[in-house]
């Protein structure tokens, strides 16, 4: 009996000692979930006082301690390079923690990083996991990167339906991102059928709420007429709100409307302002804008080594029309030394890009020999390659190659097919070439008619050639009513510009008073200037009076 009952004694020793050591327990977790809390909530004080390394020394203790709020702001921390360095593996770890505790926030932060592989080996169907618990939890953020996901089909199969889904659900709950990210979709159509004014809504809300972009969105819309009646000045408005919060488009699209006066008071001065300050963000297009301003001495005085700095700035952002402009530079000694080493380089960097203009000048190049050694098949390769990415100048270029029999078989058919194809899109030069053809009849049946219609379109551009030709067939009545003065204009046109036979046959018209009163004095004048120019009619006409 005595045995038996220090057996239980023992026992019951036992038990009260676990039971003891079980409460002490419970009673340490307490307290350190005390601390932890204290600690954070201190570490919050002192973050929202800027102290932030003591903010992160405190999120520290408590996160080590498995508190999960200060394991996700220890994280952003981490990420953000706020109070400690940059880490993106200590913030995705930190994340993780939180994370794997149900923290909604570090859920969808740690997909953030999965998403873009900062801190983690980038898996998107990882990043879409992250999401969709942390927007089971209801967090907006998460709710509209699974809809961004669903959207541009990453790390889940694409569809614009469940896109609309997720942002609707967001942008209900008041989040701008959302509102602006379902605006697009009204926008554009995905997922919903187009509806401008839903989009405008939309815009409308998220803009309300500070949100740059749709501010930006809705000045466009109101541009365009999209949704709502045109209205520059109201665009305009909406730009320069946008602008003035740093959005780089805005300030470049505020910038367009101050230079040319749409919806707003013409202002070149404020205009170059905000040029100016997009381009040194960075804004592509702004810098092109601004080097062309400085190039042309349009709305600045002219300065060509601005000019050349801007349009290197633009080239080294990618704009192949900025890299040809800077080649430009280079080939012409504009704002820079001449270099011509440096200009085909830039040209053939340009070219490579499927540049179409980069393309014809550096074919003009190989035909003429400028720069590089003269090659015309060179120059007839490049010429195709700018036509098929809708150069219109080498469109006629071609048409030129069929019709001498250049690096192809001679053939006029051809070369009209193509002098027609460039002169209906507006080449002052196909124009001319495709009236040569009607005039002599080559490559398609003879028709003065024809000839001069089109020949007064490329007169009516400034080809000389052309303005010639229109006064030979008003002199004889070709294809258009005789007529000695109409005559008399165009050789006019084309004498006082540089046209030797012009000027020979303006100082005949003078001679014989056709077209204008007989002046010898007029007719020597003109025939002295084509005599000069080398005309071997006006030397003639001169030994004879």
């Amino acid at each position: 009996m005595k045995a038996l009952a220090c057996r239980i004694m023992v026992i019951l020793i036992l038990c009260m000692s676990f039971l003891d050591v079980q409460a002490l327990y419970v009673q340490n977790i307490l307290q350190d979930s005390l601390q932890a809390e204290e600690l954070y909530r201190l570490g919050l004080d002192a973050f929202k006082a800027t102290d932030y390394n003591t903010a992160v020394r405190l999120w520290k203790r408590a996160a080590k301690m498995g508190h999960a709020d200060a394991q996700c702001n220890l994280g952003s921390c981490y990420f953000s390079g706020t109070g400690v360095p940059v880490n993106y593996g200590k913030a995705s770890d930190w994340y993780g923690k939180a994370a794997r505790q149900g923290h909604a926030v570090a859920q969808c932060n740690l997909g953030n990083c999965y998403l873009s592989g900062k801190g983690v080996e980038q898996d998107l169907s990882e990043a879409v996991s992250w999401y969709i618990l942390s927007s089971e939890q209801g967090n907006v953020l998460a709710i509209t990167s699974l809809g961004v996901c669903y959207k541009q089909g990453e790390g889940i199969e694409e569809n614009y339906e469940k896109a609309v889904e997720y942002f609707s659900r967001a942008a209900n709950s008041g989040y701008a991102d959302a509102q602006k990210e379902l605006a697009d979709c009204y926008y554009h159509g995905l997922g919903v059928r187009q509806d401008f004014e839903s989009a405008i809504y939309w815009y409308k809300k998220a803009a309300g709420q500070g949100h740059v972009t749709a501010n930006r969105s809705l000045a466009i819309c109101y541009e365009n007429g999209e949704g709502c009646t045109a209205d520059n000045s109201v665009a305009s408005k909406l730009y320069r709100v946008a602008a003035e919060k740093g959005d780089a488009e805005s300030q470049y699209y505020l910038a367009e409307m101050l230079f040319n006066g749409w919806g707003v008071e013409k202002d070149t001065i404020e205009a170059i302002k905000w040029f100016a300050i997009a381009a040194n963000l960075n804004h592509v297009k702004s810098q092109t804008f601004l080097a062309n301003c400085y190039f042309l001495g349009d709305g600045v005085e002219q300065n060509y080594r601005k000019a050349f700095e801007w349009y290197r700035a633009a080239a080294d952002n990618g704009d192949s029309d900025a890299l040809l402009q800077l080649a430009g530079c280079y080939h012409a000694g504009l704002g820079v030394n001449m270099n011509p080493i440096k200009a085909i380089l830039l040209y053939h960097k340009a070219a490579e890009s499927g540049n179409a203009d980069a393309q014809y000048l550096l074919a003009e190049c190989y035909y003429w020999g400028d720069g590089v050694d003269q090659s015309v098949e060179e120059a007839y390769n490049l010429y195709c390659d700018a036509a098929e990415n809708g150069s219109v100048r080498a469109i006629n270029k071609l048409g030129v190659f069929y019709y001498n029999g250049i690096c192809v078989e001679q053939d006029y058919s051809a070369a009209v097919e193509l002098f027609a194809e460039a002169a209906e899109a507006g080449d002052m030069n196909a124009q001319y070439n495709l009236a040569d053809c009607y005039n002599k009849g080559l490559g398609i049946e003879q028709n003065h008619l024809f000839a001069a219609r089109w020949f007064i379109r490329a007169a009516e551009q400034g080809s000389v050639d052309a303005q010639y030709n229109l006064g030979v067939l008003y002199y004889k009545g070709m294809g258009v009513t005789q007529s000695y003065p109409e005559a008399v204009m165009w050789y006019s046109k084309a004498a006082e510009n540089g046209h030797p036979v012009a000027q020979y046959d303006l100082g005949v018209c003078y001679y014989n008073g056709k077209g204008v009163p007989q002046s010898r004095d007029e007719a020597v004048r003109w025939w002295r200037v084509a005599a000069q120019q080398g005309n071997e009619n006006a030397k003639k006409a001169l030994r004879d009076i």
